[in-house]
């Protein structure tokens, strides 16, 4: 039983964070959770733990992304 409401905990994180990263870069949720994965393998962290960091950051400013995703071409931020 308590697995189950954990799964849901871990589940809901990740749906959090792919909605925060949709908004952040006005990308598709397909293309949010692609960044999610993609950058989860290169970090060779799992997904959860940056989707949790990702949460996190909406509060703290931290950048748990690298930071190339965060500036467009002139190196100016767009993403808060």
């Amino acid at each position: 039983m308590g697995s189950s409401s954990s799964d849901v905990g871990v589940s809901a994180v990740v749906e959090h964070a792919r909605g925060v990263l949709a908004e952040r870069f006005g990308v598709e949720i397909a293309r949010a959770d692609a960044i999610l994965t993609d950058v989860a393998r290169a970090q060779k962290r799992s997904t959860t733990d940056l989707a949790a960091a990702v949460v996190e950051s909406c509060t703290n400013g931290s950048t748990p992304l690298p930071r190339r995703l965060y500036t467009d071409s002139n190196g100016i931020s767009d993403a808060a």
